[in-house]
């Protein structure tokens, strides 16, 4: 594995475990939502998945393709039970757990379904940018609820 599938493997891995059934004193188990969902997409198109199912509160990643070794099983239609609301879950994950439990990836905000997200990375004037090096969590500004928008994207930097 290259770094980049390395790192996206630990943030996967960590979504995917703060979105299980949890114990609970006195209740049984918990079942929680998807905490976020990662989509491989195709760094150089806008090809995007179809996140038209996206349940309210849903929060989604698009990552290049070449970046995911194993692709995980989206769950766009469930609700985020049990967490907060979506942009304290992204505050979260962007400022306190990638460069400090998780791995500092780059997150770039994709603003508008017609770019792409080399697009992206050429406007910040990052066009040569090696994705095997580089992991990359890219959000669709257009899921999150419009007036999260320009607070996800504030959010979104490089490590």
């Amino acid at each position: 594995m290259n770094q980049a599938q390395t790192d996206i493997a630990a943030i996967a891995d960590w979504l995917a475990q703060a979105s299980r059934f949890k114990k609970a004193p006195m209740s049984g188990e918990i079942a929680f939502g998807p905490y976020a969902t990662i989509l491989p997409t195709d760094p150089d198109t806008t090809d995007y998945p179809d996140v038209a199912d996206l349940a309210e509160g849903g929060a989604v990643f698009f990552v290049p393709t070449s970046q995911l070794v194993k692709v995980p099983v989206p769950h766009l239609d469930m609700k985020p039970e049990g967490h907060p609301v979506l942009i304290e879950r992204i505050r979260h994950l962007f400022t306190f757990k990638l460069g400090g439990d998780l791995p500092a990836v780059w997150t770039l905000a994709i603003a508008n379904p017609a770019t792409s997200i080399r697009d992206v990375l050429a406007a910040e004037g990052l066009a040569g940018l090696e994705l095997d090096a580089v992991a990359i969590l890219a959000v669709p500004i257009w899921t999150p609820p419009a007036e999260d928008r320009a607070t996800v994207a504030d959010l979104c930097r490089y490590p």
